[in-house]
């Protein structure tokens, strides 16, 4: 029974420390406007200060892409497909 139980609770120390290891996403909320250079966030069509256009709809899946990103990660079509 003692021994059942060691293998248990090291399988939940392995499960812990596979979770502990895993890199994490950074989280990126701001960007810097190609027009102007104000901080922008990424999830805005037009940035305030100068009317930049900073997203696009993609034609094929109706995603939003930012206008630099040539694939929209949506669908992956090119801008030229």
């Amino acid at each position: 029974m003692i021994f059942l139980l060691l293998i248990v609770l090291a399988f939940l120390l392995l499960q812990i420390q596979d979770e502990l290891m895993r890199p994490q996403p950074l989280e990126v909320v701001a960007a810097d406007c190609p027009g102007c250079g104000a901080e922008v966030d990424l999830d805005w069509m037009v940035c305030p200060h100068c009317l930049q256009r900073l997203r696009e709809t993609c034609p094929s899946c109706d995603a939003h892409k930012m206008i630099s990103h040539v694939y929209c990660p949506g669908c992956g079509r090119g801008a030229a497909s």
